[in-house]
């Protein structure tokens, strides 16, 4: 009897499996719409860096700025995910499927925490095999004042009086196109980020029956008998956790506190595949794309991607505005012999945003 229940899973366990690695493909989506352009801005060291490597840097989405980042899901998910384990356990407990103590994981916040770590552990096996990465843009309306002179949260958060650049949106659609045939990505998605009605943009259907998905793996990998049994079965179902990872990357890097609204952010959302060993073993035939890292914030260490580097095509920017500085005519001056230098033939402009650094 005692090694019966030994095999029996514990709930903690359930939750924290991983779904396997398994690439899935998504080709670059195209959602332009001529009523906006798409803006970057950036500091004069990022600035530099673009112009010189030709290229965008894509950020790990767990080092970005908004501590919030890529934790929305989560918390939509969770109520959802807990009232679905008070509803399944007891079921389980009456088939002889759980060790009777887990009744004591019902008690309090215990519950509610393991309902995070279904959705945590979803997540980590997306960064085990293609952690997202973030390069963001602002949206500003064709002939708003914006287009001209830029944002001020973004001067003042961002670019530190620094450089808004403009992009083609369309000619940028076919370098995602070419980058993603150049490296080995398991995605990159190119989308308008939600600021509103969450459950919705998220298409939070989509994640239905997600804690018997995680309680199924827990069963399948600690007492595969137990989880063969008809009524055991029935309860858990027939989906994987690896089954909801493509749904959670369509969701998780698109959703954003309405506090940030005024941003009207659209982001490449890039997922390269983590390490070359990885990519051998799944027989792509295209390069590992290169993990490069950046001193951060308070002597941190970032990593990230640099997108486009190397492309055949060059970073169709259509003007670079020089952002509220003290010095803005040298700036400016700067600017375009950095540009000529490096084979951009491109507008540059000041902005006539009062602000000083």
């Amino acid at each position: 009897m005692s090694k019966n229940r030994k095999k029996r899973p514990r709930l903690s366990r359930a939750v924290h499996q991983a779904p396997p690695n398994r690439a899935f493909e998504q080709p670059p989506q195209r959602t332009r719409d001529d009523n906006f352009s798409l803006f970057h801005y950036t500091t004069a060291s990022g600035l530099i860096g673009i112009i010189e490597t030709k290229s965008l840097w894509a950020t790990h989405a767990s080092f970005l700025n908004d501590t919030t980042e890529c934790q929305l899901l989560s918390r939509l998910l969770t109520p959802q995910i807990e009232a679905d384990f008070r509803e399944l356990i007891p079921r389980l407990m009456e088939c002889g499927a759980f060790q009777p103590e887990i009744q004591y994981a019902l008690r309090g916040d215990a519950l509610t925490t393991e309902a995070e770590k279904a959705t945590s552990a979803i997540l980590r096996a997306v960064d085990r095999s293609s952690p997202i990465h973030i390069t963001s843009f602002c949206r500003h309306a064709v002939g708003a004042p914006e287009c001209d002179h830029g944002l001020l949260s973004q001067w003042r958060g961002y670019a530190k009086g620094g450089f808004a650049i403009e992009f083609d949106e369309s000619q940028l659609d076919d370098l995602i196109l070419e980058e993603t045939n150049a490296h080995s990505y398991q995605g990159l998605i190119t989308r308008q980020v939600e600021y509103h009605d969450h459950p919705k943009a998220a298409k939070i259907d989509r994640f239905a029956g997600l804690a018997a998905a995680a309680l199924r793996v827990a069963f399948r990998e600690s007492a595969p008998n137990l989880a063969a049994r008809p009524e055991v079965s029935q309860l858990l179902g027939d989906r994987d956790l690896e089954s909801y990872i493509e749904a959670f990357v369509q969701a998780v890097p698109f959703l954003k506190s309405p506090r940030f609204a005024e941003e009207n952010e659209y982001r490449i959302v890039a997922l390269p595949t983590r390490s070359a060993k990885l990519v051998a073993s799944t027989n792509d035939k295209r390069p590992w794309k290169e993990i490069s890292f950046r001193e951060g914030w308070a002597g941190s260490m970032v990593p990230f991607i640099r997108l486009f580097k190397d492309l055949k095509n060059p970073l169709p920017i259509k003007k670079i505005i020089v952002g509220p500085h003290r010095d803005q005519e040298n700036q400016m001056l700067a600017a375009e012999i950095l540009l000529e230098k490096h084979g951009f033939d491109v507008q540059v402009v000041k902005s006539d945003t009062a602000l000083r650094f």
